[in-house]
């Protein structure tokens, strides 16, 4: 599967032409392989294309709020977000565990939130390269796994996103890349949950590294952030690894 995800980009007009360019270039298998994060302004316009034009591809929104806050103005929770045509939430992405110093207890509720909607979550872990230089990525990535272990989930799927590659156009180490995804598939199959989808990798992928990446043993999908803003790096990049 590849995950398109937006972040604080995009335009409406930028919507419909990303979305025209899907309908063109991937017949309706690979569309379902398809999800695609934009800003939550833009969710529900690309729901009434996908409808209209009867397209294959999945939304997801990039946040949610915690469902036992409120009122919280400028907040939006799992049913709006459900309403709006979203079936996968991004929870946990490093950007906004830095910037809003998002901490284990507030994604707990933002699961529990998501949980609450059936809205299938997108778990972002990863190390800074601090971390990664003190030998530290697996107990890091281990505290971050834990309170999957502690929450009730609808289908989930864990996106490991080393901080230090995320938009610096620089990749992990193939071979760190398969021994982390064989880590944190065993981490989280120790929880014992069973609507686990499996591990995708995110991190300056584009289209001339993700063959090598998803031919890795344990690497089930990919999250695509920079180089899904253009259709057409896009498109190439799952049809580059179209696998029947």
């Amino acid at each position: 599967m590849f995950i398109a995800n937006w972040k604080m980009n995009g335009s409406q007009s930028m919507l419909v032409r990303w979305l025209e360019g899907i309908n063109k270039t991937l017949d309706e298998s690979l569309q379902t392989k398809c999800i695609l994060c934009p800003p939550v302004c833009f969710l529900s316009e690309a729901s009434k294309i996908i409808k209209r034009e009867k397209l294959s591809i999945s939304l997801g929104a990039q946040n949610i709020d915690p469902s036992n806050i409120s009122p919280l103005t400028g907040g939006i929770d799992g049913a709006m977000l459900k309403e709006l045509g979203a079936e996968y939430v991004v929870i946990g992405h490093s950007e906004r565990r830095k910037v809003f110093k998002e901490d284990n207890q507030l994604l707990l509720e933002k699961l529990e939130s998501a949980s609450k909607e059936d809205l299938r979550v997108i778990f972002c872990i990863g190390e800074s390269l601090k971390e990664k230089g003190e030998g530290k990525t697996i107990s890091v990535l281990r505290e971050q796994l834990e309170i999957l272990n502690d929450a009730e989930l609808n289908k989930f799927i864990v996106a490991y996103e080393p901080v230090w590659a995320i938009g610096s156009g620089e990749t992990a180490k193939l071979d760190d890349i398969e021994d982390i995804h064989r880590q944190i598939v065993n981490e989280v199959r120790s929880f014992e949950k069973e609507s686990f989808l499996g591990v995708f990798y995110g991190g300056s992928v584009d289209s001339s590294s993700s063959r090598q990446i998803l031919s890795l043993k344990g690497v089930q999908g990919l999250l695509i952030g920079g180089a899904s803003l253009e259709c057409e790096e896009f498109c190439n990049i799952v049809l580059t690894n179209n696998r029947n």
